[in-house]
Protein backbone atom coordinates (compact mmCIF):
# COMPACT_ATOMS: atom_id res chain seq x y z
CA UNK A 1 0.00 0.00 0.00
CA UNK A 2 1.65 3.43 -0.58
CA UNK A 3 2.68 4.86 2.11
CA UNK A 4 1.36 8.22 1.45
CA UNK A 5 -2.63 6.81 1.16
CA UNK A 6 -4.88 8.38 3.80
CA UNK A 7 -4.73 6.38 7.05
CA UNK A 8 -8.09 4.31 7.52
CA UNK A 9 -11.39 6.80 7.85
CA UNK A 10 -8.60 10.16 7.97
CA UNK A 11 -11.42 10.65 4.80
CA UNK A 12 -13.83 9.05 5.93
CA UNK A 13 -14.46 10.96 9.23
CA UNK A 14 -13.23 14.42 7.73
CA UNK A 15 -16.84 15.92 7.81
CA UNK A 16 -16.70 14.71 11.95
CA UNK A 17 -13.15 15.22 12.83
CA UNK A 18 -10.99 18.15 12.83
CA UNK A 19 -13.38 20.87 10.64
CA UNK A 20 -15.22 22.53 13.70
CA UNK A 21 -17.22 22.28 15.90
CA UNK A 22 -20.05 23.07 13.85
CA UNK A 23 -19.64 19.50 11.75
CA UNK A 24 -19.47 17.56 15.57
CA UNK A 25 -23.00 19.50 16.15
CA UNK A 26 -24.09 18.22 12.94
CA UNK A 27 -23.52 14.57 13.84
CA UNK A 28 -24.44 15.04 17.46
CA UNK A 29 -27.77 16.36 16.57
CA UNK A 30 -28.47 13.03 14.32
CA UNK A 31 -28.31 10.94 17.13
CA UNK A 32 -31.97 11.62 18.14
CA UNK A 33 -33.28 14.61 20.38
CA UNK A 34 -32.94 17.70 18.84
CA UNK A 35 -32.38 21.04 21.05
CA UNK A 36 -29.75 21.47 23.72
CA UNK A 37 -27.89 18.08 24.53
CA UNK A 38 -27.97 16.72 28.13
CA UNK A 39 -24.78 18.02 29.77
CA UNK A 40 -23.98 20.36 26.98
CA UNK A 41 -21.55 22.71 26.92
CA UNK A 42 -22.62 26.10 25.55
CA UNK A 43 -20.09 26.51 23.35
CA UNK A 44 -21.11 22.90 21.78
CA UNK A 45 -25.69 24.09 22.15
CA UNK A 46 -24.31 27.63 20.28
CA UNK A 47 -22.25 25.37 17.11
CA UNK A 48 -25.45 23.32 17.15
CA UNK A 49 -27.72 26.53 16.64
CA UNK A 50 -25.40 28.01 13.92
CA UNK A 51 -25.69 24.17 12.31
CA UNK A 52 -29.59 24.77 12.16
CA UNK A 53 -29.76 28.27 11.09
CA UNK A 54 -27.05 28.40 8.83
CA UNK A 55 -24.68 30.58 10.68
CA UNK A 56 -21.81 29.05 10.85
CA UNK A 57 -18.47 30.33 10.27
CA UNK A 58 -17.28 28.52 6.91
CA UNK A 59 -13.96 26.83 7.54
CA UNK A 60 -12.77 25.64 4.10
CA UNK A 61 -12.11 22.37 3.26
CA UNK A 62 -10.00 19.59 5.57
CA UNK A 63 -6.04 18.67 4.30
CA UNK A 64 -4.88 15.97 5.33
CA UNK A 65 -1.48 15.59 5.52
CA UNK A 66 0.26 12.15 4.43
CA UNK A 67 1.09 9.73 6.53
CA UNK A 68 2.19 6.41 7.13
CA UNK A 69 0.42 3.18 6.32
CA UNK A 70 -1.98 2.17 9.21
CA UNK A 71 -1.47 -1.94 8.09
CA UNK A 72 1.49 -4.14 6.75
CA UNK A 73 1.38 -4.11 2.69
CA UNK A 74 1.77 -7.93 3.00
CA UNK A 75 0.33 -9.86 5.70
CA UNK A 76 1.32 -13.71 6.13
CA UNK A 77 0.97 -16.34 8.72
CA UNK A 78 4.25 -14.85 10.56
CA UNK A 79 2.38 -12.26 12.42
CA UNK A 80 -0.05 -14.05 15.03
CA UNK A 81 -2.60 -11.62 16.34
CA UNK A 82 -3.44 -13.16 19.94
CA UNK A 83 -7.08 -12.19 21.80
CA UNK A 84 -10.05 -12.12 22.75
CA UNK A 85 -13.71 -12.47 21.61
CA UNK A 86 -17.15 -10.96 22.57
CA UNK A 87 -17.87 -14.89 23.21
CA UNK A 88 -15.68 -15.95 25.97
CA UNK A 89 -13.09 -16.92 23.73
CA UNK A 90 -9.49 -16.70 23.63
CA UNK A 91 -7.92 -16.75 20.07
CA UNK A 92 -4.89 -16.37 17.77
CA UNK A 93 -5.47 -14.83 14.33
CA UNK A 94 -3.39 -15.50 11.34
CA UNK A 95 -3.98 -13.74 7.91
CA UNK A 96 -2.54 -14.18 4.53
CA UNK A 97 -3.42 -11.43 1.98
CA UNK A 98 -1.20 -12.99 -0.79
CA UNK A 99 -3.22 -16.23 -0.84
CA UNK A 100 -6.74 -14.70 0.43
CA UNK A 101 -6.63 -17.35 3.01
CA UNK A 102 -6.68 -16.78 7.30
CA UNK A 103 -6.41 -19.28 10.29
CA UNK A 104 -8.00 -18.41 13.61
CA UNK A 105 -6.78 -20.91 16.63
CA UNK A 106 -9.67 -21.06 19.20
CA UNK A 107 -7.50 -21.79 22.38
CA UNK A 108 -10.64 -21.70 25.07
CA UNK A 109 -14.40 -21.24 24.21
CA UNK A 110 -17.63 -21.38 25.69
CA UNK A 111 -19.49 -22.00 22.43
CA UNK A 112 -20.90 -25.45 22.09
CA UNK A 113 -19.12 -27.25 19.11
CA UNK A 114 -23.30 -28.04 17.79
CA UNK A 115 -26.59 -26.73 18.65
CA UNK A 116 -28.51 -27.72 21.29
CA UNK A 117 -25.45 -28.89 23.58
CA UNK A 118 -23.45 -27.05 26.28
CA UNK A 119 -20.14 -28.95 25.79
CA UNK A 120 -17.89 -30.13 24.07
CA UNK A 121 -16.88 -26.21 23.03
CA UNK A 122 -15.27 -25.70 20.31
CA UNK A 123 -11.52 -25.08 22.25
CA UNK A 124 -8.73 -26.42 20.59
CA UNK A 125 -10.65 -26.18 17.23
CA UNK A 126 -8.71 -24.00 14.19
CA UNK A 127 -10.79 -22.39 11.63
CA UNK A 128 -9.32 -21.63 8.22
CA UNK A 129 -10.99 -19.59 5.27
CA UNK A 130 -10.84 -17.31 2.51
CA UNK A 131 -10.86 -13.73 2.53
CA UNK A 132 -11.24 -10.87 0.45
CA UNK A 133 -11.68 -7.33 1.09
CA UNK A 134 -15.10 -6.62 1.94
CA UNK A 135 -18.04 -6.73 -0.64
CA UNK A 136 -19.73 -3.66 0.44
CA UNK A 137 -16.65 -1.30 -0.32
CA UNK A 138 -15.38 0.93 2.58
CA UNK A 139 -15.59 5.05 1.23
CA UNK A 140 -11.64 4.75 0.95
CA UNK A 141 -9.64 2.29 -0.94
CA UNK A 142 -7.16 2.75 1.96
CA UNK A 143 -9.67 1.46 4.37
CA UNK A 144 -10.40 -1.76 2.19
CA UNK A 145 -6.78 -2.59 1.86
CA UNK A 146 -6.97 -2.80 5.61
CA UNK A 147 -10.37 -4.96 5.95
CA UNK A 148 -10.49 -8.29 5.53
CA UNK A 149 -13.94 -10.09 4.80
CA UNK A 150 -13.91 -13.56 5.95
CA UNK A 151 -15.93 -15.24 3.19
CA UNK A 152 -15.81 -19.44 4.21
CA UNK A 153 -15.06 -20.84 7.20
CA UNK A 154 -13.83 -24.98 7.99
CA UNK A 155 -13.31 -26.25 11.39
CA UNK A 156 -10.18 -28.57 11.90
CA UNK A 157 -12.51 -30.97 13.69
CA UNK A 158 -15.24 -31.00 10.51
CA UNK A 159 -18.08 -30.51 13.36
CA UNK A 160 -17.42 -27.54 14.73
CA UNK A 161 -20.02 -24.31 14.60
CA UNK A 162 -18.20 -21.32 12.16
CA UNK A 163 -21.10 -18.85 11.25
CA UNK A 164 -20.36 -16.73 8.26
CA UNK A 165 -23.68 -14.50 7.08
CA UNK A 166 -23.43 -13.13 3.98
CA UNK A 167 -25.84 -10.16 5.81
CA UNK A 168 -23.78 -9.69 8.01
CA UNK A 169 -19.73 -11.19 7.71
CA UNK A 170 -17.25 -11.24 9.97
CA UNK A 171 -14.33 -8.45 9.13
CA UNK A 172 -11.44 -7.83 9.98
CA UNK A 173 -9.80 -4.26 10.15
CA UNK A 174 -6.08 -4.27 10.69
CA UNK A 175 -3.81 -1.78 12.01
CA UNK A 176 -0.60 -1.12 13.55
CA UNK A 177 -0.31 -4.22 15.54
CA UNK A 178 -4.45 -5.12 16.03
CA UNK A 179 -6.74 -6.67 14.54
CA UNK A 180 -10.31 -6.16 15.50
CA UNK A 181 -13.79 -6.63 14.52
CA UNK A 182 -15.27 -9.92 13.91
CA UNK A 183 -14.78 -14.13 13.69
CA UNK A 184 -17.65 -16.47 12.76
CA UNK A 185 -20.24 -16.61 14.64
CA UNK A 186 -22.24 -19.82 16.20
CA UNK A 187 -26.34 -20.86 17.02
CA UNK A 188 -26.61 -21.10 20.90
CA UNK A 189 -29.20 -23.24 22.28
CA UNK A 190 -30.48 -26.02 24.77
CA UNK A 191 -33.20 -28.81 25.63
CA UNK A 192 -32.62 -31.97 26.73
CA UNK A 193 -36.12 -33.39 27.26
CA UNK A 194 -34.66 -35.66 30.00
CA UNK A 195 -34.45 -32.26 32.06
CA UNK A 196 -38.41 -32.15 31.95
CA UNK A 197 -38.29 -28.95 30.63
CA UNK A 198 -35.92 -27.30 32.65
CA UNK A 199 -33.12 -25.46 31.39
CA UNK A 200 -34.36 -24.71 28.04
CA UNK A 201 -31.99 -22.80 26.06
CA UNK A 202 -33.64 -20.69 23.45
CA UNK A 203 -31.92 -20.98 20.14
CA UNK A 204 -29.91 -17.98 19.03
CA UNK A 205 -27.52 -17.09 16.31
CA UNK A 206 -24.91 -14.65 16.49
CA UNK A 207 -23.84 -14.03 12.72
CA UNK A 208 -19.87 -13.18 14.02
CA UNK A 209 -18.40 -12.24 17.48
CA UNK A 210 -16.88 -8.90 18.07
CA UNK A 211 -13.15 -9.27 18.72
CA UNK A 212 -9.81 -7.49 19.35
CA UNK A 213 -6.29 -9.09 19.05
CA UNK A 214 -2.32 -8.13 19.05
CA UNK A 215 0.61 -8.66 16.98
CA UNK A 216 2.92 -8.53 20.43
CA UNK A 217 1.79 -8.79 24.37
CA UNK A 218 3.15 -8.17 27.60
CA UNK A 219 3.72 -11.31 29.44
CA UNK A 220 5.81 -9.98 32.09
CA UNK A 221 2.86 -9.62 35.03
CA UNK A 222 5.05 -6.63 37.36
CA UNK A 223 4.81 -4.62 34.64
CA UNK A 224 0.93 -5.10 34.26
CA UNK A 225 0.21 -4.56 37.86
CA UNK A 226 -1.36 -1.58 38.99
CA UNK A 227 -4.98 -0.35 39.63
CA UNK A 228 -6.78 -0.25 36.73
CA UNK A 229 -10.71 0.92 35.81
CA UNK A 230 -12.30 -2.40 34.63
CA UNK A 231 -16.04 -2.14 31.93
CA UNK A 232 -17.26 -5.63 31.09
CA UNK A 233 -20.17 -7.10 29.59
CA UNK A 234 -20.99 -11.12 29.62
CA UNK A 235 -23.72 -13.14 28.82
CA UNK A 236 -25.46 -15.83 30.46
CA UNK A 237 -27.15 -18.13 28.13
CA UNK A 238 -28.42 -20.11 31.08
CA UNK A 239 -29.86 -17.39 33.19
CA UNK A 240 -28.14 -18.76 35.98
CA UNK A 241 -31.69 -20.40 37.10
CA UNK A 242 -33.22 -23.35 35.92
CA UNK A 243 -37.05 -22.16 35.27
CA UNK A 244 -38.38 -18.93 35.08
CA UNK A 245 -34.89 -16.78 34.29
CA UNK A 246 -33.92 -14.57 31.03
CA UNK A 247 -31.98 -16.30 28.87
CA UNK A 248 -29.07 -14.45 27.26
CA UNK A 249 -28.96 -11.91 29.98
CA UNK A 250 -26.76 -8.97 29.94
CA UNK A 251 -24.01 -8.78 32.97
CA UNK A 252 -21.96 -5.39 33.43
CA UNK A 253 -19.78 -3.82 35.67
CA UNK A 254 -17.99 -0.84 36.08
CA UNK A 255 -15.44 -0.83 38.64
CA UNK A 256 -12.03 -0.52 39.79
CA UNK A 257 -9.22 -3.20 40.88
CA UNK A 258 -5.72 -3.21 41.34
CA UNK A 259 -3.48 -6.05 40.20
CA UNK A 260 -0.45 -6.95 42.58
CA UNK A 261 2.52 -8.16 41.09
CA UNK A 262 2.10 -11.49 42.67
CA UNK A 263 -1.49 -12.12 40.16
CA UNK A 264 -3.42 -11.58 42.94
CA UNK A 265 -5.76 -8.91 42.95
CA UNK A 266 -7.68 -6.35 45.56
CA UNK A 267 -10.76 -4.72 44.92
CA UNK A 268 -11.96 -1.07 46.02
CA UNK A 269 -14.81 -2.40 47.34
CA UNK A 270 -16.33 -5.83 48.24
CA UNK A 271 -14.52 -8.74 46.17
CA UNK A 272 -12.69 -8.72 42.74
CA UNK A 273 -14.29 -9.88 39.81
CA UNK A 274 -11.28 -9.93 37.82
CA UNK A 275 -9.96 -12.71 39.01
CA UNK A 276 -10.22 -15.49 41.31
CA UNK A 277 -7.08 -17.41 41.88
CA UNK A 278 -4.13 -15.38 41.19
CA UNK A 279 -2.71 -14.57 37.51
CA UNK A 280 -0.21 -16.60 36.02
CA UNK A 281 1.51 -17.10 32.64
CA UNK A 282 -0.12 -19.37 30.58
CA UNK A 283 2.13 -22.18 29.49
CA UNK A 284 2.99 -23.32 25.58
CA UNK A 285 4.22 -19.75 24.82
CA UNK A 286 0.59 -18.47 24.64
CA UNK A 287 1.29 -14.63 25.13
CA UNK A 288 -1.63 -14.52 27.79
CA UNK A 289 -2.27 -14.95 31.54
CA UNK A 290 -5.22 -16.95 33.25
CA UNK A 291 -6.80 -17.34 36.30
CA UNK A 292 -8.52 -20.82 36.86
CA UNK A 293 -10.04 -22.90 39.37
CA UNK A 294 -7.33 -24.98 39.45
CA UNK A 295 -7.90 -26.41 43.17
CA UNK A 296 -12.05 -26.49 42.66
CA UNK A 297 -12.16 -24.19 45.80
CA UNK A 298 -13.04 -20.63 44.28
CA UNK A 299 -15.25 -20.45 40.87
CA UNK A 300 -14.35 -17.62 38.93
CA UNK A 301 -16.28 -14.52 39.73
CA UNK A 302 -19.10 -13.96 37.97
CA UNK A 303 -21.34 -10.83 37.29
CA UNK A 304 -24.34 -12.04 37.23
CA UNK A 305 -26.18 -13.24 39.83
CA UNK A 306 -25.93 -16.85 40.01
CA UNK A 307 -24.35 -20.05 38.24
CA UNK A 308 -25.99 -23.40 38.42
CA UNK A 309 -23.28 -25.04 40.14
CA UNK A 310 -24.27 -28.13 42.68
CA UNK A 311 -20.28 -27.99 43.87
CA UNK A 312 -17.54 -25.32 43.35
CA UNK A 313 -16.43 -27.16 40.20
CA UNK A 314 -16.02 -24.86 37.60
CA UNK A 315 -13.77 -24.99 34.12
CA UNK A 316 -14.78 -21.31 34.00
CA UNK A 317 -11.80 -19.70 33.92
CA UNK A 318 -10.14 -16.36 32.65
CA UNK A 319 -8.15 -15.23 30.28
CA UNK A 320 -5.79 -11.76 31.01
CA UNK A 321 -4.44 -10.76 27.18
CA UNK A 322 -2.08 -7.51 27.34
CA UNK A 323 -1.35 -5.82 24.22
CA UNK A 324 1.44 -3.38 23.06
CA UNK A 325 0.44 -0.45 21.58
CA UNK A 326 2.11 2.74 20.72
CA UNK A 327 4.15 1.98 23.95
CA UNK A 328 1.30 1.11 25.88
CA UNK A 329 -0.39 -1.63 27.94
CA UNK A 330 -3.82 -2.72 26.95
CA UNK A 331 -5.14 -5.21 29.18
CA UNK A 332 -8.26 -7.07 27.20
CA UNK A 333 -10.05 -9.61 30.09
CA UNK A 334 -12.38 -12.71 28.18
CA UNK A 335 -14.29 -14.55 30.76
CA UNK A 336 -14.52 -18.42 29.30
CA UNK A 337 -17.73 -20.21 30.40
CA UNK A 338 -18.21 -23.22 31.25
CA UNK A 339 -21.22 -26.00 30.96
CA UNK A 340 -21.49 -29.97 32.15
CA UNK A 341 -24.17 -31.95 32.30
CA UNK A 342 -25.05 -35.47 32.57
CA UNK A 343 -28.25 -36.87 33.49
CA UNK A 344 -27.05 -40.56 34.45
CA UNK A 345 -28.42 -41.49 37.96
CA UNK A 346 -24.89 -42.66 39.03
CA UNK A 347 -22.83 -39.50 37.85
CA UNK A 348 -25.38 -36.81 38.14
CA UNK A 349 -23.52 -33.61 37.13
CA UNK A 350 -25.35 -29.95 36.83
CA UNK A 351 -22.72 -27.81 36.60
CA UNK A 352 -23.61 -24.60 34.38
CA UNK A 353 -21.11 -21.66 35.05
CA UNK A 354 -21.91 -20.04 31.25
CA UNK A 355 -21.21 -16.41 31.73
CA UNK A 356 -18.98 -15.04 29.07
CA UNK A 357 -17.65 -11.95 27.63
CA UNK A 358 -15.30 -9.56 27.61
CA UNK A 359 -13.65 -6.30 28.93
CA UNK A 360 -11.35 -3.78 28.86
CA UNK A 361 -8.98 -2.32 31.78
CA UNK A 362 -7.53 1.24 32.05
CA UNK A 363 -5.07 2.56 34.60
CA UNK A 364 -7.14 5.19 37.28
CA UNK A 365 -5.34 8.52 35.98
CA UNK A 366 -7.41 10.58 34.45
CA UNK A 367 -8.27 11.51 30.64
CA UNK A 368 -8.35 14.67 28.64
CA UNK A 369 -9.81 15.20 25.35
CA UNK A 370 -6.46 15.60 23.45
CA UNK A 371 -5.45 11.95 24.70
CA UNK A 372 -9.07 10.76 22.88
CA UNK A 373 -8.44 12.73 19.79
CA UNK A 374 -8.59 11.04 16.84
CA UNK A 375 -10.97 8.83 14.43
CA UNK A 376 -11.38 4.77 15.72
CA UNK A 377 -13.64 1.60 14.33
CA UNK A 378 -13.93 -1.32 16.56
CA UNK A 379 -17.80 -3.66 17.00
CA UNK A 380 -19.59 -4.65 19.52
CA UNK A 381 -22.08 -6.03 21.47
CA UNK A 382 -24.62 -5.01 18.80
CA UNK A 383 -22.81 -7.03 16.41
CA UNK A 384 -22.02 -3.83 13.95
CA UNK A 385 -18.95 -2.16 13.26
CA UNK A 386 -18.64 1.18 13.96
CA UNK A 387 -16.01 4.02 12.73
CA UNK A 388 -16.43 7.01 15.70
CA UNK A 389 -14.45 10.10 15.69
CA UNK A 390 -13.95 11.61 19.40
CA UNK A 391 -13.12 15.41 19.43
CA UNK A 392 -13.32 17.82 22.45
CA UNK A 393 -16.14 16.70 24.44
CA UNK A 394 -17.60 15.12 21.25
CA UNK A 395 -17.94 11.27 19.78
CA UNK A 396 -19.33 10.62 16.37
CA UNK A 397 -20.46 7.67 15.42
CA UNK A 398 -20.95 6.27 11.55
CA UNK A 399 -21.43 2.84 9.54
CA UNK A 400 -17.74 2.51 8.10
CA UNK A 401 -19.13 0.32 5.46
CA UNK A 402 -21.75 3.48 4.09
CA UNK A 403 -20.23 5.76 1.35
CA UNK A 404 -22.60 8.07 2.26
CA UNK A 405 -20.70 8.74 5.70
CA UNK A 406 -24.20 9.64 6.89
CA UNK A 407 -23.96 9.89 10.88
CA UNK A 408 -25.51 6.97 13.22
CA UNK A 409 -25.29 8.92 16.30
CA UNK A 410 -23.20 10.58 18.70
CA UNK A 411 -22.31 11.19 22.53
CA UNK A 412 -21.18 13.71 24.53
CA UNK A 413 -18.18 13.00 26.94
CA UNK A 414 -17.81 14.91 30.89
CA UNK A 415 -14.75 14.94 31.70
CA UNK A 416 -15.18 15.60 35.31
CA UNK A 417 -13.98 12.18 36.30
CA UNK A 418 -15.31 12.05 39.59
CA UNK A 419 -13.72 8.75 38.76
CA UNK A 420 -10.21 9.18 37.36
CA UNK A 421 -9.91 7.35 34.05
CA UNK A 422 -13.49 6.77 33.42
CA UNK A 423 -15.18 9.14 31.70
CA UNK A 424 -19.29 9.65 31.67
CA UNK A 425 -21.26 9.84 28.21
CA UNK A 426 -24.46 11.03 27.70
CA UNK A 427 -26.57 10.73 23.91
CA UNK A 428 -28.86 13.68 23.02
CA UNK A 429 -31.81 10.92 24.36
CA UNK A 430 -30.09 11.36 27.32
CA UNK A 431 -28.79 7.43 27.52
CA UNK A 432 -25.80 7.60 29.99
CA UNK A 433 -22.70 5.41 29.22
CA UNK A 434 -19.06 5.18 30.72
CA UNK A 435 -16.09 5.36 28.40
CA UNK A 436 -12.39 4.06 30.00
CA UNK A 437 -9.10 4.42 27.59
CA UNK A 438 -5.37 2.70 27.86
CA UNK A 439 -3.73 3.90 24.69
CA UNK A 440 -5.06 3.77 21.23
CA UNK A 441 -8.50 1.49 22.39
CA UNK A 442 -10.96 2.64 24.41
CA UNK A 443 -14.01 0.57 25.38
CA UNK A 444 -17.80 2.83 25.81
CA UNK A 445 -20.31 0.59 27.94
CA UNK A 446 -23.71 2.74 27.75
CA UNK A 447 -27.51 2.23 27.37
CA UNK A 448 -30.22 0.39 29.90
CA UNK A 449 -29.29 -2.23 32.35
CA UNK A 450 -31.60 -4.80 30.61
CA UNK A 451 -29.98 -3.91 27.01
CA UNK A 452 -26.73 -2.18 27.47
CA UNK A 453 -24.46 -2.13 24.49
CA UNK A 454 -20.38 -2.47 24.77
CA UNK A 455 -18.40 -1.69 22.36
CA UNK A 456 -14.47 -1.63 21.98
CA UNK A 457 -12.56 0.46 19.36
CA UNK A 458 -9.02 0.78 18.39
CA UNK A 459 -7.52 4.04 17.10
CA UNK A 460 -7.12 4.48 12.71
CA UNK A 461 -6.28 7.69 12.60
CA UNK A 462 -4.97 11.08 14.90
Amino acid sequence: MDPLNQSALSRSLSSLAGVGLCSLALALAACGGGGEEPGGTPAATNAQQCATNGTCTPSGPTTNAPVAAICPGVLDYSTTYTGGSGAGEFVKIQLDSRQGTYRIQILESAVPKVTNSVSPTRAGVTLTGTMSHPARPLPTEAQNNCAYELKTATASDGVSQAIIDPANPPILFVGNGVAGGGIPGATISYNNPGLGGLGVIPERTFPMYPVIAFAETETDFAKVAGSYNMLAYHLVPSSGELLGGTNFVPATITTVETLNADGTCTAASGTCKSTGQPWKLRGGADGAFESANDNEMQPYPYLYKAALLQDNYSRARGVLIVGKLEGKLVPVLVRVGFAEIDLDPLDFKLRVDDESGIGLLSATTPVTAAMLKGGYIGSGSDFRYTASSLHDNVGALLDPQDASLTPTGAFQMDFTQTRPGQVATVDNSGTPGALISTGPVYAHLFGPAANPTFRVSAVASR
